[in-house]
């Protein structure tokens, strides 16, 4: 391989699990802004006190880390659900046949249905045999269908609450928060270095990521997030030393 020297990299991204000590499962992240690591060591130093300097006469490595850090550009569920350490929960679409609201709403309120991205709502009372069907724009109006917001317009007699909601719903993928274990992740990049068009493959075994410190999620330019994290030890690559315990680089030589 010839001499690498003034860089400039991209590539593709990819976090899977880690099995055995190689990656399984890998999925691409999508565009991204960036990827760094950082090598720290923690260290004991020991100052000498035979010499009238006060130098440096040993210092004990106590801890050794790689510490990543991925600015992501895509927004998807798998990813949101690296930085917020929870569950993603695929919904399907369904309906609602008699979703009992509030019995004490009044004029003007707006109500939250329990799903969302609604379609075909039917409010009903609950009159004795015959309960009577609300009238859009009259007694009810619809804030937003996605937000499944609806606000009531009317309580009042000939209506005996409280209503009912039917509706449909389309299907959704939700991530909850800080309901798992932090996600440990196997991060796979094909680095090219656009100067030379050189190419370098990026390992690190085992990423564990922190909560996200911030998402921005209203904004009047293009967003992305940071993931955070610190890179395990690898029980099994540790044993090799060519490989190492928490990720290594490879410089792919040109193919002659």
């Amino acid at each position: 391989m010839g001499d690498m020297k003034d860089f400039a990299f991209q590539g593709k991204i990819y976090l899977g699990e880690n099995v055995n000590g190689k990656p399984r499962n890998l999925k691409w992240v999508g565009d991204q802004s960036s990827l760094n690591f950082a090598l720290a060591i923690e260290k004991e130093e020991r100052k000498e006190n035979y010499t009238g300097t006060k130098g440096t006469s040993v210092i004990n490595i106590q801890s050794k880390a790689v510490n990543p850090e991925l600015v992501l550009r895509y927004l998807t569920p798998e990813n949101i659900l690296l930085g917020v350490h929870g569950k993603l929960n695929k919904v399907a679409a369904g309906t609602v046949t008699a979703e009992v609201l509030p019995s004490d709403l009044v004029a003007g309120e707006l109500v939250k249905l329990d799903k969302a991205n609604i379609s075909n709502l039917v409010l009903t009372d609950s009159t004795p045999s015959t309960p009577k069907t609300l009238a859009l724009g009259t007694d009810y109006k619809i804030e937003s269908p996605y937000a499944a917001l609806v606000q009531i317009l009317n309580v009042a007699t000939p209506l005996t609450p409280p209503f009912k909601a039917a509706y449909s719903y389309g299907a959704s993928t939700n991530v909850s928060m800080l309901t798992s274990s932090p996600p440990v992740r196997y991060l796979y990049m094909e680095a090219i270095n656009t100067v030379d068009g050189r190419r370098a493959l990026v390992h690190l075994y085992k990423v564990q990521f922190d909560p996200m410190s911030q998402l921005p999620l209203t904004s009047q330019t293009l967003s992305e997030f940071t993931l955070s994290g610190a890179t395990l030890i690898d029980s099994v690559n540790t044993l090799n030393t060519d490989l190492g315990g928490f990720g290594r680089i490879e410089w792919l030589d040109e193919v002659t």
